[in-house]
């Protein structure tokens, strides 16, 4: 009985351990928006916490900001056009995000790939 507490105890620390480095997305992002506007991201996570930055079309540095990261979901704002965009997303893997904004149009979203 206490064999099977034990390697069970092993086995959820096991799988905490590897859902948090799968989820970790420190690091700089490129993706295109349309297929024809490159966009990057510099992210750092600290837990579920999560800051970072991007840069707008004019070159200025935007900083995100309620940046959140729980399991795969990432959520965060920033500042665009005098307004607070919302954008969400989904951790797809180690190297593969999706995220999802408001246009003008409906829903836009676009992958981002991480830089090696």
């Amino acid at each position: 009985m206490i064999k099977k507490i034990v390697c069970m105890a092993a086995l959820v620390g096991l799988i905490i351990t590897l859902s948090s480095f799968v989820s970790d997305i420190t690091g700089h992002w490129t993706g295109k928006i349309n297929d024809q506007f490159d966009v990057a991201y510099d992210f750092k996570q600290d837990g579920e916490a999560l800051a970072g930055s991007t840069k707008g079309p004019d070159g200025n540095e935007i900083k995100i900001s309620d940046g959140t990261i729980k399991g795969d979901d990432i959520a965060f704002s920033m500042p665009m056009m005098g307004d607070v965009m919302k954008v969400t997303g989904k951790v797809k893997d180690a190297n593969t995000i999706t995220l999802t904004f408001k246009g003008p149009q409906g829903d836009m979203s676009f992958d981002l790939t991480k830089a090696k």
